[in-house]
Parts: C-alpha cells; structure tokens; sequence
C-alpha cells in the first residue's frame, strides 16, 4: 500500500511544485514506483511534464486531480495498491478543502518555506491546520524544507532560528536558490536528468533531502 506525501503552504512562490516532482524523481530513482499529484489548480506538473520531448520525459505518472475538491481522498484512494509512493502538489491555501483532507490522508507533509518573513508569517496558520489534522491521523509527520535559500543572508539564519520556536522539525539539507531548476522546467525535466555542473549540485542535495523523507517514512 502507497505511502502519501503531502508538499503543502499557504502561499505560492515558495517552490512547492518544484519540490514535489524532484521528490518524485528523487525517489523514483531510488527504485520506488512514483505516482505525483496535481492537486493544484494552477496545474504547473501537468504543465511542466507536458513541454518533455520523448526522451526527456518524466520517469513517473502524473496525475490531474485538482478538480476533485473535497472528493480527492476517493481519487487518491484508487492508486494506492498499485504504487509505493503518491506524492500531492497540494494548493497554496489552507481554506480549500483539498489541503486539510490530503493532511489527513498522508504519512508524511512537507513544508517548503524560503527565507521571507511573509513565507514565515502564512505557515504559522498552516502548522495549526497540520496539527488539526494530527489529532485524527495519528501518523502524520510534518516538516519544514528550506527553499530557494542563500546562506550568506541573514534573513535565513533568523528564519532557522524562529522555525526551532515553533517546534516544528526542520530538514537539515536546504534547497538553495539555482537557475537550473528553471531550466528543468522548461526542459519538462528535472535537474536529475540534466548533466551540467550546477544541475549535478542540486541533484545532490535534492537526494539528500529525499533521503531524509525516506526516513521518516519509515
């Protein structure tokens, strides 16, 4: 039976379609059979994986789900003896129904925030609906994943540090800011299919970063 990943925030901008389908590669090449959901109206997967060449194209299903509304757990529902892994694209908003029922669904939400106190400010109300959500399911894990992050800034080391006093997990890999994930994009790849120095960067720690999901899956 399919473990459910949950990639959620109340705001856009913040990279959470990009995360989910290098999750998705990411763990596809870790040998599980991937399926990613489209739960977002904006549908940038279906975008994304639609400008792929032959050659080039995703590895893995994507599936459109995002008209589903307060039905999407019965969608979801249907691919769940036939793949390891569902990965959900959900919306950036916490008041559509779609976020809080995948929430109560998934193993394991993963939050991606950048280094801006608006990205700050919007999960404060997410941590309180994925809390909501863990009074019914008792398994679900959540935690945050800096985004398009710079080091150097110290905006980011503010945010690390204010993220520790809500007393929510925070990854230890970060994603930071690189060009080659546009690129991906319009490749309808994903920077693990690309060879060229920076691709081969971001390649690394987006599989460092599945790995640590990989564990808490466990």
């Amino acid at each position: 039976m399919a473990k459910i990943i949950a990639v959620t925030q109340q705001k856009g901008g913040v990279g959470k379609s990009t995360i989910t389908m290098h999750l998705g590669a990411a763990f596809h090449e870790m040998g599980r059979k991937v399926l990613v959901v489209d739960a977002d109206k904006q549908t940038t997967l279906v975008h994304w994986s639609s400008t792929a060449s032959t050659k080039g194209r995703m590895p893995f299903q994507i599936v459109n789900l995002s008209e589903t509304g307060g039905e999407i757990h019965r969608e979801i529902k249907k691919f769940i003896s036939d793949y390891d892994l569902i990965i959900v694209d959900c919306p950036p908003s916490i008041t559509e129904k779609i976020s809080g029922i995948v929430l109560l669904a998934a193993n394991v939400t993963v939050v991606p925030i950048s280094s801006s106190p608006a990205d700050y400010w919007s999960s404060i109300g997410l941590i309180k609906l994925i809390q909501q959500a863990q009074i019914m399911n008792k398994a679900l894990k959540g935690v945050f994943l800096l985004n398009k992050t710079e080091e150097k800034r110290m905006l980011t080391r503010e945010l690390k540090r204010s993220l520790k006093e809500l007393g929510f997990p925070l990854l230890k890999t970060q994603i930071p800011t690189r060009e080659c994930y546009k690129q991906a994009m319009a490749l309808g790849q994903t920077v693990l299919q690309m060879t060229d120095r920076s691709s081969k960067l971001a390649s690394a720690e987006i599989r460092a970063c599945t790995n640590e999901i990989s564990a808490l899956l466990k």
